[in-house]
């Protein structure tokens, strides 16, 4: 201890008597250190942390797969009739969406989650304040009680406990408040309230189960696996494909699936968060091979220093012990400083990150990411402090004592060139990520999502509840609506539809063609179908290809008709005669419809995501309560200022939410995209900042090493382009050397992303060869001055020096 305290008393010294090298470190160290902290806490919060439940790693999600879908939702019966009685499965719970207008002075749109009595005790919470629903609330008629969520009680009750046994207006239906939750249950959607989930006998007969719209969560029985349930839904599957081949087909591949809750919350944005903390990773450890080399310069400069010590008895060890407490110690005060930054750092990644990111509540410091911070300090002083330790510990007292050859010893210069190659070849991996990245993003950009978004503005209307006054309400409601929104100053045209693109909310839905039979035992068509009300293509500037676009005459009681897209039309009529042929939906309706319209694709899923085949039905004919109306304007401010004040001339308890301009709703769609492209970005910068101050580290510090040899050979008759020349070849040599190496990391790394590529592969050569230039310009931009210091030397001053 005595000795500890001695090499820190040294630390202390050589902090005090090199402060700007002190400096350095620590600031480098406190800039990666923070960035390498602030990234993890985003990956602990979201990835790593425990869902907030009883036993989070025995709850599952369940699914409804086949192959032309994937995992789907799952219906009412198959809930009731066969999830419910799987033995692997302790209790299982579902909720759907739901939304509605929360009354008051000021109307507020609410999303309301319909969930199970189940779905609470499944997941093991308990209310704050009152109860949960009972099973008898499930019954039609029973239902008029809601949860609320924290946020809604805090927000719209002040936090009042006596909220509990209070009726709420719900779009005019009271609702008797039961129980407040003590936090808003995050499952994967964030309801901002609870209430029953009807369950109606229509819904619970075999033909009800191609309605899909349930999420089904499951808790797994005391000593089963999930491969234990696993089993049990394969010999359950294989049951309902032979007792309901008409629902199941052979043809279909339908499976029932489970998967960890926790990787269904997160799985789409792990591959994003793990790349990002891999890429700050590498950040961390350039900045330690950086601060390496600064170790290396030092303790060659005190090489004189430490030859007397170890000639006055120290040993090896003892050297290398007191170099080490001295780079700990100026670890720990920029891991300390870095961690102070990544308070500031998490606010910074949640702001840039998208709006949709799951479990963003999770993301905190604590006493978790202190020990991280800690302990990346401590390995970051390690790293960068024990090399240059037993470096600089193995002294030829002799030569050391006399000053001579021992600063220019070649091994030390070996190590510094090695570190910057090293540096170099971190940096073309960021780099390259990042321009794999660009191009990729460049390539989502140029793909047409099939509308116009400029110059237009949605905002979403919701007529539930009692006061839709029903069908022909709703019919009434929203074409005056429609009118009122056409009134605007400027507008162009106005319409709605029941899911907007790129709102990822799947809708299909089975059919079959007049004239083409579905043979039994196979599964009928199945494709995506919208209700959008005239006027909506007008506004999204969607083109018409054939026929005609849903017009005010497509009323209740006119013949049924429907428009399809392009890829609609391509699939089921590829010799382009299409229009005039009808369709029938499957199980829910008996009427024909007639195609009286052909439109183009549009992405409704994303603009990385392949375009479905889409029908849409006329709003009068098939209704639904909730729209998002598209207006297009010459004055968007004017809808953006004056669309609550529309809906409020209506009906004052009419709100409109979600109001913005189409293109904030596409730039919404590539937001995560958009994260990890600034993100990659910011760090390849930092990397190639740090490459380039590494190199010319190296450079200057050898042309100083070199300056008598340097003078030698200008005495000789050497021209100064020669001189030049002789740092250029060094650079060349470490630069090359990191290339080629940064070369095959960086191709071997884009593999562990290349799921989040679009439209390049991760061997794209035009990438790797950007990157490749950008740190060739970083090189020579860190090589210039050095070489001109070195052809600047004056050959008497450098012999009358030494």
């Amino acid at each position: 201890m005595r000795g500890l305290a001695q090499d820190l008393r040294g630390a202390g010294r050589l902090i005090l008597r090199s402060s700007g090298f002190a400096a350095v470190v620590v600031v480098t160290l406190a800039v990666a250190i923070g960035a390498t902290t602030s990234v993890f806490s985003v990956v602990r919060g979201v990835l790593l942390q425990p869902l907030p439940f009883r036993e989070p790693d025995r709850l599952v999600r369940f699914y409804a797969a086949n192959r032309q879908f994937g995992n789907g939702t799952v219906a009412l019966a198959e809930l009731r009739e066969d999830h419910e009685r799987l033995r692997s499965f302790s209790s299982v719970g579902a909720w759907g969406y739901g939304s509605g207008n929360l009354g008051g002075d000021v109307p507020e749109h609410v999303l309301i989650g319909r969930a199970t009595s189940s779905l609470m005790p499944t997941l093991g919470v308990q209310p704050l304040l009152g109860r949960w629903f009972t099973r008898e609330e499930e019954e039609p008629g029973h239902g008029r009680v809601i949860v609320l969520g924290r946020a809604l009680w805090k927000r719209r009750f002040g936090g009042d406990p006596g909220v509990v046994g209070r009726t709420v207006d719900v779009s005019g239906v009271p609702f008797q408040v039961v129980g407040v939750l003590g936090d808003d249950v995050q499952i994967q959607e964030r309801f901002d309230a609870w209430r029953p989930l009807a369950v109606s006998p229509d819904q619970l007969t075999p033909q009800s189960r191609a309605n899909h719209f349930l999420r089904v969560v499951g808790r797994l029985a005391p000593r089963t696996t999930l491969a234990d349930a696993r089993a049990e839904m394969s010999v359950v599957s294989a049951r309902l494909r032979a007792t309901f081949p008409d629902l199941y087909p052979a043809d279909s591949g339908f499976e029932m699936v489970a998967v960890p809750l926790l990787d269904q919350m997160v799985g789409g944005v792990r591959p994003t968060l793990w790349m990002l903390f891999g890429a700050v990773l590498l950040v961390l450890l350039m900045a330690c091979a950086n601060v390496g080399n600064l170790f290396l310069a030092r303790a060659t400069a005190r090489e004189r220093e430490l030859a007397v010590r170890a000639a006055l008895g120290a040993g090896r060890g003892r050297l290398v012990r007191q170099m080490l407490v001295e780079s700990l110690t100026l670890a720990l005060l920029g891991g300390a400083l870095g961690f102070l930054l990544s308070a500031w750092g998490i606010d910074l990644l949640l702001a840039a990150g998208p709006a949709d990111l799951p479990r963003i509540h999770e993301v905190h410091i604590d006493g978790t990411v202190l020990a991280f911070a800690l302990g990346a300090s401590v390995v970051s002083g390690v790293l960068f402090g024990l090399l240059p330790a037993l470096t600089s510990s193995q002294l030829k007292l002799h030569d050391a004592l006399r000053g001579g050859a021992a600063s220019a010893a070649p091994r030390p210069r070996r190590l510094r060139r090695a570190l910057v190659a090293a540096d170099v070849a971190l940096a073309l991996v960021l780099v390259s990520g990042a321009a794999l990245l660009l191009r990729s993003f460049g390539e989502v950009l140029r793909v047409d999502p099939g509308f116009q978004p400029a110059g237009a503005v949605v905002l979403n209307v919701s007529a539930t509840g009692a006061r839709s006054g029903g069908e022909q309400g709703l019919r009434t409601l929203f074409a005056t609506v429609r009118q009122r929104l056409r009134e605007l100053p400027g507008t162009i045209a106005a319409g709605g539809i029941d899911y907007q693109p790129l709102s990822g909310v799947p809708t299909d839905q089975n059919f079959e063609i007049e004239g083409r039979p579905v043979p039994a035992g196979t599964q009928p068509p199945d494709e995506e179908n919208r209700t959008v009300t005239p006027g909506w293509f007008e506004a999204m500037e969607i083109p018409l290809l054939q026929g005609r676009y849903p017009q005010e005459t497509d009323a209740a009681d006119k013949a049924p008709v429907v428009v399809v897209n392009a890829s609609f039309a391509r699939r089921y009529w590829p010799a382009g005669d299409g229009l005039g042929k009808r369709l029938r939906l499957t199980g829910t309706d008996p009427r024909w419809w007639t195609v009286a319209g052909i439109v183009g694709d549009v992405r409704e899923f994303g603009l990385d995501a392949d375009v479905r085949p889409t029908m849409y039905f006329p709003f009068d004919q098939l209704p639904a309560n909730t729209l998002t109306m598209v207006v297009r304007s010459r004055s968007p401010q004017v809808v953006l200022r004056g669309a609550q004040h529309v809906l409020s001339g209506i009906d004052s308890n009419l709100p409109a939410y979600q109001v913005k301009p189409l293109g904030d709703m596409l730039a919404a769609s590539l937001a995560q995209r958009r994260f990890a492209l600034e993100l990659l970005h910011a760090f390849a910068v930092l990397a190639l900042l740090l490459a380039g101050l590494g190199l010319y580290g190296v450079l200057a510090y050898a042309v100083t090493q070199r300056t008598r040899e340097i003078g030698v050979r200008m005495a000789l008759g050497a021209r100064p382009l020669q001189a030049l020349a002789l740092v250029a070849r060094e650079s060349a040599a470490v630069v090359g050397a990191g290339l080629a190496l940064g070369s095959a990391l960086a191709l071997a790394s884009a593999r562990s992303f290349a799921g989040l590529l679009f439209g390049v592969g991760p061997a794209d050569p035009l990438a790797l060869l950007a990157a490749i230039l950008v740190l060739g310009v970083v090189a020579v931009a860190a090589t210039l001055l050095p070489a001109r210091r070195a052809a600047l030397v004056d050959p008497a001053v450098a012999l009358r020096a030494e």
